[in-house]
């Protein structure tokens, strides 16, 4: 929403030429023993220890980690009047407050982007709900995501190369689409499924044409998937504290591109469309009638090599290739 109402107007958009802007996932932020997490906390609260609640928002700090000004809004006019605030105290400020620090920035020793398909599949997301017309365009609810797969794993999108061959594509990679990817995140932060709430799943690779080293490919498919309440993933960085009953459904069809002498897809389109029902605790679904059903839909594509944001669940995937962060040493047991 934030993109859409505040960073598509063009009166923020000219005034964020004088700030050096970056954007960051919040939960890392608030939650993990990284120094670039502990800098950002001590900048914002004026301690380094994590903590439990959101710190969403927009944040103006200078180099040596003052804070100049915040806000959580998705009101451009109030976004606006922040920003206008922090640059007179940043222009208030002598030469030396506003010099970078003389030691090296924090270092991040762990960061998902590390993990990044360089030879594989890198796909974004995009989900919004479907037949809802509200009067102003900005605010149409659209939420972007991404999904990787490693090089190793592309050959399980991929049938003999024969005109008319198919197969289905392998479990593990149709689970990560129906699991982490065809989730409710239209207007917030929603949950996984668990591998024991799919239903039904299947997503068939069929061989168009072949055009020299190009294999041009059909994908047709169907997905359901089904939370009763109970969390069933187990104790981790997703478990909820509220657990609602949620489904959904699509029926998927696309079509891709793999050329066999770069070993890489050149093309890849994938739209899902079906039905919600249900809510998690922060994905903006809590005034729907409960048990009411509305439409979804989602559009997966070829990512552009620079966007490289973490997919939403990467650490959930059962995947070797995707690198975790250090393990904490362990305390030592007083004797």
């Amino acid at each position: 929403m934030g993109r859409r109402s505040v960073w598509s107007e063009q009166r923020i958009l000219a005034m964020t030429s004088q700030f050096a802007c970056a954007a960051d996932e919040v939960w890392r932020l608030q939650r993990d023993d990284d120094p670039e997490c502990r800098w950002f906390r001590t900048a914002v609260r004026g301690n380094a220890e994590p903590v439990q609640h959101s710190m969403q928002g927009t944040y103006v700090i200078t180099p040596q980690g003052l804070l100049l000004a915040r806000i959580n809004s998705a009101n451009p006019d109030r976004v606006l009047k922040m920003l206008t605030k922090a640059l007179a105290k940043w222009r208030s400020m002598s030469d030396a407050e506003r010099s970078a620090p003389g030691q090296p920035a924090p270092q991040p020793v762990h960061r998902w982007e590390d993990s990044y398909p360089e030879a594989g599949l890198a796909l974004e997301r995009f989900a919004r709900d479907v037949g809802v017309a509200p009067h102003d365009a900005k605010r149409i609810p659209v939420n972007r995501d991404a999904v990787w797969f490693s090089a190793e794993e592309l050959q399980g999108w991929l049938p003999e190369a024969i005109v008319g061959a198919s197969i289905d594509v392998k479990p593990r990679l149709l689970e990560r689409l129906m699991r982490f990817v065809l989730v409710d995140n239209v207007r917030g932060q929603t949950l996984p499924y668990a591998r024991a709430e799919l239903q039904g799943c299947g997503l068939r690779s069929k061989v168009l044409a072949i055009r020299g080293s190009q294999i041009d490919l059909e994908l047709t498919g169907h997905s359901k998937a089904a939370a009763k309440g109970p969390w069933l993933d187990g104790d981790n960085y997703w478990k909820p504290r509220h657990e609602f009953p949620r489904q959904l459904s699509t029926h998927m069809f696309g079509l891709a591109t793999f050329d066999r002498d770069t070993s890489r897809f050149t093309a890849f389109d994938l739209v899902a469309t079906g039905e919600r029902q249900g809510r998690t605790t922060f994905n903006g679904r809590a005034k729907e009638k409960a048990g009411s059903t509305h439409r979804i839909g989602f559009l997966l594509r070829l990512a552009d090599p620079h966007y490289r944001v973490a997919p939403t669940f990467l650490n959930m995937y059962r995947a070797k290739w995707v690198v975790r962060p250090p393990n904490k040493p362990k305390p030592e047991q007083k004797h």
